[in-house]
């Protein structure tokens, strides 16, 4: 926009240069060199001119037909005419010149008239089809025509009739004529299109084309003024004109430039114009109301009083009175000059009466327009009156879009309304979108936020929306409606009651089929009926509301004390139940702890839960929270901000309000800041006590939407309303939190009674086969002690050995655990850095004598460079326990895989595998094997023995490492398991 702004700024400039120059060149060559040379100037600057001229509307026609879906085609049509005109006038000058270089002077005059013919209906066409303009009617053209012809009329009778003009001398009155007459019709043209454009001034010009009209409106007067000036050398000198008068030349040069610039400015008016609608129209930069407005009053219909139309009423008079006197008084009956004066007025009769036929069918239409009008309004009425007894919001909405689709023929219908409806329309609205249509199924959905919709309600305008340009700003649940249904193109028109905005109705038909005017003013004004019911549906849900807020408190209190649930998720219940029954739009429910201070536990925002922001609100002590009040057990109104009463702060003059020499080192500071970033001015914080003690704190408020006048934040009277809600909510909350404590002595009670079982059965078990082999091995070496060889004597010894070996591990996993439990975690000076290749080369050198023994073949898959942050000593006992797991649960003979790599999932941590092929474990059993005392059922009859303490074990020490353990295994015997251990990368 900004490169063709300059571009028009230096055509402009060098137009104004080129009308000088050439001026200034003619009175020159005159003075100083002749009349001849200033006659071939004159001959070459006027064809020149009109040429340049033609090249700006061409370019203006080229630049438009480019962009066919920006530029309207009677822009275009416009351009093309005048681009036409002017080059007919740059072929006049080049015929002229060939017939003078010739010296053919007496085919000179016919051939200028000739082409010059052409060149008043493309203007004419140009005028009519000029974008930004009003429409003229049939009957303002004839008016305009009427006007010309008796200008011309009475020019000629005061020329021809009249002895005050005489032929000059030696030039017969039959040659003189001819000349004058095409003089006249010449003039008649310019003076046509000039009264033509002075209509449109009348009729209403938009403010953006008033600037390429007025160039238009001087070309075309500097060309009546050269083409008057001209015609009466032609008609009183005996040689035509031949451009010997500078002054006459320049205005001519001066016109066919003008006429091309206002070209220019014209497509630059309808860029700016389209640029404007497509920022409008923009949901990446959206405009408030205010600022909407404005903008769009700066493209205003203005309308100037000139006397064009009404003029042709004295004028045809005069002309009729010239013709009676001329009938009576007759001077040259059969003269040329009088017959010409007849046949002015009979085509002006012929056009008065053209008119009275045109003013006769334009007050039938504007007849018919308004009994169908009527018919239409009755219509409505009748529609709407159907409508008054629905007072329910959502049925009321279901019957507006079935009128709409029924009775009005439309395919799709949207239904946008504001629901906070009393209150200004602002981003944080919701909108209550309703849609229904012939093809696809009816929508109901609530959005809120900066989108088109949100636009299209807040603007108040008429506007059609092309949904392919804004399907990204469109909300989920539309745009997926809007594209099951393929129309391209959807009519809002806004409702407004009482010039307040409720919202905004959009109506589509197919793509094959079109809206006429006639429907399009019927839904207009079916629109208009339904702003007052739609009104008086708000105002009976508002009453409905106040009505049934008493029963509201009721029933969430009857909900929030039926609920056992956990702490945590009553509190977040409690934030969204408070929010809407205050119409809170943040809720924070703050709990007590045992060290005296108060800490964020469940948010509501809007309505709905939000607990990835509850990080952001700070803690309060208790202290702070009592020196805010004299009654601190009762709720209370905190003004937030000292500045309420006045003028809203911006953003930035929030922070530079508050500063910390207000409230030095206070942690109610910290909230107090939250509070003002969210625009809250005033809060409710109403305690949750019990016995006379506070268990908890509730904090109700309302943001102030940033540039609002109206004041939407808490006062005292709604503290009673706080009050009912939150001892309600006390009582519930406290019931949950004896509910959880009972509930989790429950759980320990039964988790320590199951570990007392499974402890007893493991041990009875485990310990009662070492036992049962060490006393029946001693009671052979005993009784039998002589009668024993030596080795078998040594046998039975080293077996007996073997039974108190195992003893000892089942109590040292015992001990194990119960140190683990007491001790958390590892100290820091026990973690190093190890090599995990080195630590599980150590493994297999441990394990060798097994896997010797069982035929099995033992891969080590570890990069040589890969180390963790851990114990030693701890890291190698859990790698030992798992692969001797892994070779009890396994049959001989099958391989094992020891592997690791870096995480793919979890930056710089290292996964430590270990892959048997055993018989597996199922996935109903991987949570539970690394539990304490817990073996699987299959395994607590079978020959392997355990304490079910050896994975557990593993699990704490891990954990107390920064790691994970885990298990993956489908339970398939064959395909085995395969434990993963997740370390810290060194």
């Amino acid at each position: 926009m900004q490169k063709l702004s300059r571009y028009n700024t230096l055509a402009a400039i060098f137009a104004s240069m080129f009308v000088v120059i050439c001026f200034v060149c003619l009175l020159l060559l005159d003075a100083l060199v002749g009349l001849r040379a200033a006659i071939m100037f004159a001959r070459i600057a006027v064809p020149v001119a009109a040429l340049v001229g033609a090249l700006w509307s061409w370019q203006v026609w080229y630049l438009a037909w480019r962009r066919p879906s920006y530029i309207a085609v009677r822009g275009r049509l416009a351009w093309f005419c005048i681009a036409l005109g002017l080059l007919i006038l740059c072929m006049r000058g080049v015929s002229e010149n060939i017939a003078w270089y010739m010296y053919k002077d007496l085919y000179f005059l016919p051939i200028r008239d000739i082409i010059s013919s052409l060149f008043y209906p493309c203007l004419f066409i140009g005028i009519i089809a000029l974008p930004g303009m009003s429409s003229l009617r049939a009957s303002m053209v004839v008016d305009v025509l009427i006007t010309t012809c008796c200008l011309a009329g009475i020019y000629w009778y005061i020329v021809t009739i009249l002895p005050v003009v005489v032929p000059p001398a030696g030039m017969l009155m039959g040659d003189w004529l001819p000349r004058l007459r095409l003089s006249i019709i010449s003039l008649a043209g310019d003076i046509f299109l000039f009264l033509l454009l002075s209509l449109f001034w009348q009729q209403g010009v938009r403010a953006s084309m008033r600037l390429a009209l007025l160039l238009l409106s001087a070309g075309l007067a500097f060309n009546v003024l050269a083409d008057a000036s001209s015609g009466w050398f032609d008609a009183y000198s005996v040689l035509y004109y031949q451009h010997q008068v500078p002054w006459i030349d320049s205005c001519w040069i001066a016109s066919l430039l003008l006429l091309g610039l206002s070209t220019l400015y014209q497509y630059q008016a309808q860029a700016r114009k389209i640029l404007s609608n497509m920022e409008l129209t923009s949901s990446s930069e959206a405009l408030a109301p205010d600022k909407v407005t404005h903008v769009l009053s700066t493209d205003v219909l203005c309308r100037y009083k000139l006397p064009v139309q009404g003029i042709y009423v004295p004028l045809a008079l005069i002309l009729g009175g010239l013709c009676v006197i001329e009938v009576i008084y007759i001077h040259q009956p059969a003269s040329e000059a009088v017959d010409g004066l007849f046949i002015v007025s009979s085509i002006v009769g012929i056009l008065i009466a053209m008119r009275h036929f045109f003013a006769t069918r334009e007050n039938a239409a504007l007849l018919r327009e308004r009994d169908q009008r009527f018919h239409e309004a009755e219509q409505v009425r009748y529609l709407v009156t159907q409508l008054a007894d629905v007072l329910d919001l959502d049925s009321l909405c279901d019957r507006i879009m079935h009128v709409v689709l029924a009775q009005f023929g439309f395919t799709s219908v949207m239904l946008l309304l504001l629901e906070e409806y009393n209150q200004p329309v602002s981003e944080r609205s919701h909108l209550l979108v309703n849609a229904a249509s012939q093809l696809v199924q009816p929508l109901k959905c609530r959005v809120t936020g900066d989108s088109i919709l949100y636009q299209l309600v807040a603007k108040g305008n008429e506007r059609e929306l092309l949904w392919s340009t804004c399907l990204n700003d469109l909300p989920g649940e539309v745009r997926r409606w809007q594209e099951r249904q393929h129309i391209p193109t959807m009519k809002f028109f806004p409702i407004i009651y009482q010039g307040r905005i409720l919202g905004s109705l959009g109506v589509a038909r197919h793509i094959l089929s079109r809206t006429d005017l006639s429907t399009t003013s019927m839904v207009r004004n079916y629109v208009d009926q339904i702003a007052t019911v739609i009104e008086h549906s708000y105002l009976y849900q508002q009453a409905r509301e106040r009505e049934k807020f008493a029963r509201a408190m009721v029933n969430i209190s009857t909900r929030l004390n039926a609920a056992v649930i956990e702490p945590i998720e009553l509190s977040q219940l409690i934030c969204v139940e408070g929010a809407r029954a205050l119409h809170a739009d943040y809720v924070i429910f703050y709990t007590r702890r045992a060290e005296g201070s108060l800490e964020p536990l469940a948010i509501s925002i809007d309505g709905q839960q939000s607990s990835q922001q509850l990080s952001e609100w700070p803690p309060l002590r208790v202290s702070e929270y009592e020196q805010e009040t004299a009654q601190p057990l009762h709720p209370f109104l905190l003004e937030v901000s000292p500045y309420r009463k006045m003028q809203l702060l911006t953003e930035s003059s929030q922070h530079a309000a508050f500063t910390r020499e207000h409230h030095p080192a206070s942690r109610q500071f910290a909230l107090r800041a939250k509070l003002i970033r969210h625009r809250i001015y005033t809060a409710i914080l109403a305690p949750l006590v019990t016995g006379g003690r506070l268990n908890g704190l509730l904090i109700f408020a309302c943001s102030v939407p940033l540039g609002s006048n109206t004041d939407l934040s808490f006062d005292e009277s709604d503290i009673p309303h706080a009050q009912d809600f939150v001892e309600q909510a006390s009582v519930a909350f406290t019931n949950a939190r004896l509910y959880q404590r009972l509930s989790t002595a429950n759980e320990q009670l039964k988790e320590l009674d199951q570990m007392k079982d499974q402890f007893m059965v493991t041990a009875s078990h485990e310990l009662r086969t070492p036992l049962t082999a060490v006393q029946g091995y001693i009671e052979l070496i005993a009784q039998y002690d002589e009668m024993l060889p030596a080795e078998q004597r040594r046998e039975f010894l080293q077996k007996a050995q073997l039974g108190c070996e195992e003893l000892e591990v089942l109590l040292r996993n015992v001990m194990d655990a119960s140190r683990i439990e007491a001790e958390t975690a590892i100290k820091p000076a026990l973690i190093s850095r190890v090599s995990v290749k080195e630590m599980l080369e150590k493994v297999m050198v441990m394990i060798e004598p097994q896997v010797t023994q069982d035929q099995r073949q033992v891969s080590c898959n570890v990069p040589s460079q890969l180390y963790v942050y851990a114990d030693p000593l701890r890291l190698h006992q859990v790698l030992m326990n798992i692969g001797t797991n892994a070779l009890k649960y396994s049959s001989a003979g099958t391989p094992l895989l020891l592997s690791a790599e870096r995480s793919e999932e979890r930056e710089k941590m290292v996964v430590i595998s270990i892959t048997d092929k055993g018989k597996g474990i199922a996935p109903q059993d991987q949570a539970r094997i690394f539990q304490r005392f817990y073996r699987l059922e299959s395994d607590m009859n079978s020959p392997i023995r355990g304490s079910g303490l050896g994975l557990y074990i593993s699990r704490r020490l891990i954990e107390a490492m920064g790691g994970k353990i885990w298990i993956e295994s489908r339970g398939i015997p064959g395909e085995g398991s395969t434990f993963h251990i997740l370390l810290p990368m060194a």
